[in-house]
């Protein structure tokens, strides 16, 4: 194989799945990268295989994440592994804070140490606070004056692309940011788009064995708004600025348009083959400041999957899991 090499961090995840397998339909000599290897016939293989080389990894020892970067030799890398649950961020704030920052120096100070050229993209969040690493442009916009976060989560994925844009401005790295919206699809996500098509998945079989209808799945809000991307299109949103974006720039990688809880539940509804109970909160919750991905969609980028494919494909793929 003569493709370019490139290094896969959160391989085993939803993201990292889709990633995987994109990558190497082009052609590219993928090393993935997991925290410990699965088990022989694990799920995990199932995409896996798509690598040429499966490594493991814990990004918190810097001597392992180093010995990684050494081993891997890539062109590139894309890093996605983290923690990404705000719920965690509450009950152990340290942890997340040491996977999502450390983890990412000592990522970077591999591809630094090792002193060849390697673009890296890390996968940031439309969560974190506005800021700026000062003399760099700013995808997400602002410079953030004031803000404050909202949980520390969100601290620790804007300490996150702080360093990563620092690393391009202070060492001359090949450094960008791409900064996701709420990921759907098929796969094993844990986002409310899959928890929703393991809820309809789990009513159908339930009526199939005669058994009683679930408890309503309940929602915040009819009204409260997200913006939803495919993980196949966000998979190409990385390819595009792995080979094109501005070192030292955060990208928002989004479908650009807000949808409902209730438009949601109303999709799901249509694509189940049972009627599916909701109960709808009345939480006056503010939504999510809508996403401007014109940066990388003038490098050429578009989404591809509309939210009805989207959700089917994760109810169908639901469905398959059991």
């Amino acid at each position: 194989m003569s493709g370019p090499r490139l290094l896969v961090t959160g391989a085993g995840g939803f993201c990292g799945e889709h990633a995987c397998r994109h990558f190497a339909a082009l052609g590219w000599r993928v090393a993935a990268a997991v925290r410990r290897l699965p088990e022989a016939g694990a799920p995990e293989w199932a995409w896996l295989g798509a690598a040429e080389a499966v490594l493991a990894c814990d990004l918190a020892s810097r001597a392992e994440t180093e010995a990684l970067v050494a081993r891997a030799e890539p062109d590139y890398v894309l890093h996605l592994a983290g923690a990404n649950a705000v719920g965690t961020s509450w009950s152990d704030p340290a942890v997340v804070l040491q996977s999502n920052v450390m983890g990412t120096v000592h990522l970077l100070e591999g591809v630094r140490r090792r002193g060849k050229p390697c673009r890296t993209l890390v996968a940031g969040s439309l969560l974190r606070f506005p800021t700026a690493v000062p003399g760099e442009p700013d995808g997400a916009g602002g410079d953030g004056a004031g803000a404050k976060p909202q949980h520390p989560y969100a601290l620790s994925k804007t300490m996150q692309v702080l360093v990563a844009r620092s690393w391009a401005s202070l060492f001359g790295l090949e450094v960008l940011v791409a900064e996701p919206s709420n990921l759907i699809g098929p796969g094993r996500s844990g986002g409310l788009c899959g928890l929703l098509a393991r809820y309809a998945a789990g009513a159908e079989r339930a009526a199939a064995d005669g058994g009683p209808a679930p408890a309503p799945f309940r929602f915040s809000s009819r009204t409260e708004r997200r913006d939803l991307l495919d993980v196949r299109d966000a998979a190409a949103a990385y390819e595009t600025l792995l080979r094109a974006g501005e070192s030292g720039r955060a990208y928002a990688v989004a479908s650009g348009v807000m949808r409902t809880l209730g438009e949601i539940a109303d999709v799901f509804g249509e694509l189940a083959r049972v009627p599916l109970p909701w109960a709808f909160g009345d939480s006056d919750a503010a939504s999510p400041a809508p996403a401007d991905p014109a940066a990388v969609a003038a490098l050429g980028w578009a989404p591809r999957h509309d939210l009805r494919t989207s959700l089917r494909d994760a109810l169908e793929d639901a469905r398959t899991r059991g």
